[in-house]
């Protein structure tokens, strides 16, 4: 899964890893994004098909198959299209989350968990991610979640009690995951997991960044 994340970055850093990006007053409002720990159920920044930065709220709520409440933070990319509560943002609605890290736990043999961060080659990747309405506490709001796929060997050792990775989207593909109507195909292929020749890792409480340590 993934349940948290970072972003730090400003206009110009944006511009730079989404150069079709419309200008727009956001950064005028709401300065720099400097959030060095972004949590579910709080709100993140996105850009939508509209090639726009919005602001979704990290969690949507629907109804389960049973008819209860449910809340998901993440949707796994081989469920995306079976799930009622994802198909349809899933065709239509698809978003770009940007960060710049990830956090992930590595339980140890005594029950303990070790916090580690987790960044890729681009200084600034993105997400993916779905977004579509629902009602949180009485309010209709703008909800999402991360979309996560199966782990490369570093996340497999690091998140080794879900197995799981978020899915990102590689830079040339950004225009076309947002695109409505780019092809199921192509879009499979985007959410396969990066390698972990391009993931990078260090502890969080460790100064050197290391990128094969786990395995040596």
């Amino acid at each position: 899964m993934c349940g948290r994340y970072k972003l730090t970055t400003n206009r110009n850093q944006l511009k730079s890893a989404f150069p079709w990006l419309d200008d727009n007053d956001y950064f005028d409002i709401h300065g720099p994004i400097n959030r060095h720990e972004i949590f579910p159920g709080t709100p993140l920044f996105a850009i939508n098909n509209q090639l726009r930065p919005e602001e979704d709220w990290w969690t949507i709520r629907d109804k389960n198959w049973q008819g209860k409440m449910f809340d998901a933070v993440n949707a796994k990319a081989e469920n995306v299209l079976k799930a009622a509560m994802f198909k349809t943002a899933f065709l239509i609605d698809r978003i770009l989350i940007p960060a710049t890290g990830l956090y992930e736990w590595q339980t140890q043999p005594d029950g303990s968990k070790l916090k580690f961060e987790i960044w890729f080659d681009e200084p600034i990747f993105a997400f993916a991610g779905i977004a579509r309405d629902c009602e949180i506490k009485g309010e209709t709001k703008r909800c999402a979640v991360i979309i996560t796929t199966t782990p490369n060997e570093i996340f497999a050792e690091i998140h080794n009690s879900k197995q799981r990775q978020a899915v990102v989207i590689r830079q040339d593909d950004h225009e076309a995951w947002l695109d409505p109507k780019t092809t199921i195909d192509r879009l499979t292929r985007m959410m396969q997991p990066l390698p972990a020749a391009e993931t990078h890792f260090k502890q969080t409480d460790s100064m050197q960044p290391k990128q094969q340590g786990l395995f040596e």
